[in-house]
């Protein structure tokens, strides 16, 4: 396990520092798990001094943070320790296109093919090149397979293979051997799917920074996500459709638990204020949006 710190410092810059790096042996239970995280926050003396708790998204760890607070005095915690519980923004991003791309797999395999195809030795790289060349085409995007553990590489992959689409066309007259062709229809499809990619990777992006704070910067960033995600649902395409339908479902899942210390950061930044959070709770919730935006107040 390794507790990292995140906090403001006499100065007003955002710091980080690693406070326990620690081997927690088998089985990894709430009970054990939650004991070792009190005992460090107890032992930096900052268990009355923390605004949130940040873990990845899991049964296991959510059972951790509600034995963990019958070990805090939530007294001493923002809003008696009701927003301590903050769910990692990136990995809910992640869980959310992952259960979309799980729908989609197979309408992208044989474009994951044929890039599979023209990087599996430099000589046929070359030959990939030359082509794009007779076809003048700048070839200044070398084609990457992705890898099934990270959805952002899929998206790399979908983003350039799409570039060199009359490539591929013109190398199925050229070697006989490669018979993986994604159809018209099947770059249509893959063009649609990278539209959706591009929103969760530019966004994954700005609030994954490292260097400044980014907690102010979630809000309206998942509320687009909401919003596209709303917006794309209306697809002719029946396997985008389940696509979109997936990804909001699991949104749907983590947003109720989310949205609130979010929604608090944002109104705190002197940018935003309440305008921003007016300005999407109107968009998302409609008819209900004055109480919601009262809640938060």
């Amino acid at each position: 396990m390794v507790v990292t710190a995140h906090y403001i410092d006499g100065a007003w810059n955002l710091q980080s520092c690693i406070l326990r790096f620690i081997y927690i042996p088998a089985p990894h239970s709430s009970d054990r798990l939650c004991a070792t995280l009190v005992k460090c926050l107890m032992d930096w003396n900052i268990d009355t001094k923390l605004s949130t708790i940040t873990l990845d998204n899991c049964s296991t760890n959510d059972a951790v943070m509600d034995k963990i607070k019958e070990k805090l005095h939530l007294s001493t915690l923002l809003r008696d320790g009701s927003l301590l519980h903050m769910h990692c923004c990136t990995h809910i991003l992640n869980l959310i296109v992952k259960d979309g791309l799980e729908v989609v797999k197979d309408g992208i395999e044989k474009i994951r093919d044929s890039v599979a195809y023209w990087t599996a030795t430099p000589k046929i790289k070359e030959k990939f090149e030359e082509t794009a060349k007779q076809l003048r085409i700048s070839c200044t995007k070398t084609l990457s397979l992705d890898c099934s553990t990270r959805w952002n590489s899929t998206y790399k992959m979908l983003d350039i293979a799409i570039l060199y689409e009359d490539v591929f066309s013109r190398l199925r007259l050229r070697d006989t051997r490669y018979t993986c062709i994604p159809t018209s229809s099947q770059w249509k499809f893959a063009r649609d799917v990278c539209e959706r990619l591009k929103l969760f990777n530019k966004i994954t992006e700005i609030i994954s920074g490292t260097k400044y704070p980014t907690a102010n910067m979630f809000f309206p960033e998942i509320c687009k996500i909401k919003l596209a995600i709303s917006y794309w649902i209306n697809s002719s395409n029946l396997l985008i459709k389940e696509m979109d339908n997936k990804m909001l479902q699991k949104f749907d899942k983590y947003w109720s638990v989310t949205h609130d210390i979010m929604g608090i950061a944002s109104v705190l930044d002197p940018r935003y204020k309440m305008e921003l959070l007016e300005y999407y709770y109107e968009k998302l919730y409609e008819q209900d949006s004055f109480e919601q935006v009262k809640r938060i107040q």
